[in-house]
C-alpha cells in the first residue's frame, strides 16, 4: 500500500529485499549500495518479522528475529546512507518504524510524542521500539532529518491483523481480547501509507510521529463496531489465559493497551481519510481493493 500510493504521488520507489528482481525495482539488501545511481529523497525502513500474526509460534528464536529484522536493517541503512565514507548521497529524510509500543499500558493515560519512556519498566515491546529509534540517531547526527513513526495497529484488507479477525467475525465467533478494556491505538492501512507520504513531504516533521487514528477506542469498542460492520455479534471474547498459550509477551500486547493520539500529525495538518473507527471497519468489510 505504502509502495502504491508513493508512486501514484509520482515517486520513483525502490525496495530492498533478501531476493532482488531488478526490472520490477527490487535490490538486494547485500549490494543495493552499489546498485542505486540517483540519490534518494527518502529511505524508509519498513523490514520486521510479523509480531502479531497469530499463525507464528512465539518463541525466544522468533523474538530475536523481530528484533534483528528490525534493528539491523535500521543500522544497516544508516551506516550506508549516513557514515562519512559513503558512496551515497545522503537522503533528505530517514525514516523508521516503530510502534505504539513505546508507551507503557495504561487505562488511563494518554500519550503523546514527547513523552519520554524508560526501556527498563515497560517490559520487551518498549525495549524494541526504544532500540529501533536508537538506531537512527546517528542518521540525525549527520544532518539528516529522521523520523520514528510509531505506528499503531494497522487495519487493512489483504493482511495483518484484520485478516486475522475477518473470517472468525464473518462466522459470528468474534469478540474482544480479555475484558475488551484495554486501548486499542488503530490506523486504516491508507491513512499509515498516506502519512508515510506526509513525513516525506513535511520538513516540520522530526523525531517521534505517532502514526493513530484521532478516534482510538477499546478493544472492546473496535470488536463491537468491526462485527456491527458485518451485521454479526461479538460475543466470544478471548479469554486472557488463552492468549498466554501464544507467547507471554504476545499476550500482553493483546490484554493491554494504551490510548494514544497523533497530535503532531493533526498540528502539521494532516487529515485522516478514516478517524473512526465506524469508517474503518465500513471500509474494511464493504470497500474494494
Amino acid at each position: 500500500a505504502i509502495t502504491k500510493h508513493l508512486q501514484k504521488k509520482g515517486y520513483e520507489v525502490t525496495i530492498l529485499s533478501r531476493t532482488a528482481d531488478e526490472s520490477k525495482g527490487i535490490l538486494s539488501w547485500d549490494n543495493f549500495e552499489d546498485k542505486l545511481t540517483v540519490k534518494p529523497d527518502a529511505v524508509i525502513n519498513l523490514s520486521g518479522a510479523p509480531i502479531l500474526d497469530m499463525k507464528t509460534l512465539w518463541t525466544d528464536k522468533y523474538m530475536k528475529e523481530c528484533e534483528t529484522s528490525r534493528i539491523d536493517t535500521t543500522k544497516k541503512l544508516v551506516e550506508v546512507f549516513a557514515s562519512s565514507d559513503s558512496k551515497l548521497k545522503q537522503p533528505e529524510v530517514m525514516i523508521a518504524t516503530s510502534a505504539v509500543g513505546y508507551y507503557p499500558t495504561s487505562l488511563t493515560s494518554t500519550y503523546t510524542e514527547p513523552y519520554i519512556g524508560s526501556t527498563s519498566t515497560d517490559g520487551w515491546a518498549a525495549s524494541l521500539c526504544h532500540k529501533i529509534e536508537d538506531a537512527i540517531v546517528p542518521a540525525e547526527k549527520m544532518g539528516i532529518r529522521t523520523v520514528a513513526m510509531r505506528m499503531g495497529v494497522i487495519l487493512g484488507r489483504g493482511g495483518g491483523a484484520y485478516d486475522n479477525m475477518r473470517v472468525p467475525f464473518r462466522l459470528g465467533l468474534g469478540g474482544a481480547f480479555g475484558d475488551g478494556k484495554q486501548w486499542f491505538p488503530w490506523i486504516h492501512l491508507d491513512d499509515a501509507a498516506r502519512m508515510y507520504a506526509f513525513a516525506i513531504e513535511n520538513p516540520k516533521i522530526q523525531g517521534p510521529l505517532n502514526a493513530v487514528s484521532p478516534g482510538c477506542v477499546t478493544n472492546g469498542a473496535f470488536t463491537g463496531a468491526l462485527a456491527s460492520a458485518m451485521w454479526r455479534p461479538a460475543l466470544a471474547n478471548v479469554p486472557g489465559f488463552a492468549l498466554t498459550l501464544l507467547g507471554k509477551e504476545r499476550a500482553a500486547m493483546l490484554l493491554e493497551g494504551q490510548r494514544v493520539l497523533p497530535d503532531k500529525a493533526l498540528q502539521n495538518g494532516f487529515e485522516f481519510e478514516y478517524p473512526t473507527v465506524a469508517e474503518c471497519c465500513n471500509e474494511l468489510v464493504n470497500g474494494s481493493d
